[in-house]
Parts: C-alpha cells; structure tokens; sequence
C-alpha cells in the first residue's frame, strides 16, 4: 500500500547500519550482528556514540577507543587498523530484516547491500510524493503513479 510522504520517511541505505542516522559515520548499530556481543566484546562499543566501533580510533591521551567521527576538536589519535579489521569480519544481518530481508553477510559488506537492499524506503522518482520499498517503487512507478507516462490509446 503507497504512503505519503507524511506516514514514511525515505532512508539512505547507508544510514541504516549507524546507530544515528543524522549524523554521518557514527559508530555501527548493535542490533545487525547475529551473535551478541559479550562482556569481554565491550572493547568494540564506542565510549561516545555506544555503536559499534567504526573507523576505530584511539586517543593518545587515554588509550580509549572511538569511532574516528566521535573524535573531539584537537583530540590527539591515531587510527586503529587492527581493530577495525577486526569489527568489519563480525556477522551481521540487514538492519532491514524486521521488512523481511534476509541478506546475512559481515559488517564491511552491510552498507554495500544496502545501496541495493530491495527494503530501503525510498521516494517515488515521478513526484508523486509516495514513499516505498524500493522493489515495490519498481512497479509504481511503471504502473501505478499518477505521474507516469502513459501511451494515449485515442
């Protein structure tokens, strides 16, 4: 069923695997992993934004690791490689499985499936002001917009 622009939002895919999806690059979300993170995995939680580490960080000061975007102003760091290999091996699934996606891979792929996640919500092209699954804008667009161009049968 089409909605408008008031009832849904469209998504960036990208964004989805953020913990904030209005700010850029924080730190990933913990509910797209397929195994719980244990006590002893609380190194890989970011102490600013509480994502899982991106882009890890760690400052020179207090040896604390961060997503390189929850950095402070001047704050002196050095990048963490080793510890950012190791969160983009973790399993995740779809942030979008709740729609019924059913992508499973790790956390260096999610954001790649997402620009072709057939769940991401986007806006009807034709300015209809619909907002749909992406596979379902698919054929709204074709066949259902008001908007479309349609052959004259006269």
């Amino acid at each position: 069923m089409a909605a408008r622009n008031e009832d849904l939002e469209p998504e960036t895919g990208r964004d989805l695997c953020r913990v904030r999806r209005d700010e850029e690059r924080r730190g990933y979300r913990k509910d797209i992993l397929t195994n719980n993170l244990s006590e002893r995995d609380a190194v890989f939680i970011c102490i600013r934004c509480q994502g899982i580490l991106r882009k890890v960080c760690i400052s020179i000061d207090g040896g604390e690791l961060f997503c390189s975007s929850c950095k402070k102003e001047n704050e002196q760091t050095i990048p963490n490689i080793h510890v950012s290999n190791m969160v983009l091996s973790f399993k995740c699934s779809c942030p979008l499985m709740v729609r019924g996606c059913r992508w499973l891979g790790i956390i260096e792929g999610c954001e790649d499936h997402l620009d072709t996640c057939g769940y991401v919500l986007e806006t009807c092209k034709l300015r209809c002001g619909v907002v749909l699954q992406r596979d379902e804008l698919k054929v709204h667009e074709k066949e259902k917009c008001p908007q479309r161009i349609v052959e004259c049968k006269h």
